[in-house]
This record gives structure tokens, C-alpha cells and sequence, in this order.
């Protein structure tokens, strides 16, 4: 494995740790219309919806953690390289 092939596969974990927030602010926001509604007397079922926030938090968390580690990946790649 040469070092070009490592930098291939950065650019993946960025953009799978970046659709990863995507679709966790995207799950949040479903949450949130349904917490929203059933304070109005007629949305769904509550419960499911704040325990499915905290899982879409700890997914954003997590995809941003990749994000990062990725990014500083590439720094030292580009380093090593230089």
C-alpha cells in the first residue's frame, strides 16, 4: 500500500462522517415535529420520538468525531509527505 492510497480513502470517511450528521440533524428535526406535536394533543408517541433524538445526538456525535479524526489523519499525511 502506497501513501496515495491512503489519502483515496479520507476523502470517504469525510463524507460518510458528514451524511452521517446530515441524516442526524435531518432525525432530530423529525423529532422535534413530533415532540411539538404531541404538545398540541396530536402528534405521535412521545416517548419514541425523545429516545430516537438522544440516538440521532449520539450519532451526530459520533460522525463528527470521524470527522475529525479524518481530518487530522490528512494533516499528518500531508506532513509526512512534505
Amino acid at each position: 500500500m502506497n501513501g496515495l492510497s491512503l489519502f483515496s480513502n479520507i476523502p470517504n470517511a469525510a463524507q460518510s462522517a458528514q451524511l452521517g450528521i446530515a441524516r442526524g440533524i435531518s432525525g432530530l428535526n423529525e423529532d422535534a415535529q413530533v415532540v411539538a406535536q404531541s404538545v398540541t394533543g396530536s402528534g405521535g408517541d412521545l416517548t419514541a420520538a425523545l429516545v430516537n433524538s438522544l440516538q440521532q445526538k449520539l450519532s451526530v456525535e459520533a460522525s463528527a468525531k470521524v470527522l475529525t479524526a479524518s481530518d487530522q489523519m490528512l494533516g499528518t499525511l500531508i506532513d509526512a509527505m512534505a
